[in-house]
């Protein structure tokens, strides 16, 4: 898996019922073609984070078709999720 590119936005909970801060995450990713999330359209990752009190916490991850935005219900290794989470952190540091 290589990270193309990606984004992060602050999501608001106007209500203030949840604690610390939430983020999402964009990412473009790129698969070899023998690799079962690869997708001539383009494969993106969309990951929730929670950050209070200065931890990190993935809440949730999904791969979804670029063109249409369709999720795919697969899994990722351990590997994929490592290299994701590394990404975040030496591009968004702020989060």
């Amino acid at each position: 898996m290589q990270i193309v590119n990606g984004k992060v936005e602050e999501l608001v909970d106007p209500t203030g019922i949840i604690d610390g801060q939430r983020y999402e995450f964009l990412l473009t990713v790129k698969f070899d073609e023998e690799d079962e999330l690869f997708n001539e359209e383009g494969t993106g990752l969309r990951m929730l984070y929670s950050v209070k009190d200065g931890q990190r916490k993935m809440l949730t991850y999904h791969f979804y078709e670029l063109a249409t935005e369709s999720p795919f219900d697969v899994e990722w290794d351990e590997e994929e999720q490592a290299a994701a989470e590394q990404y975040c952190a030496e591009i968004f540091p702020a989060v």
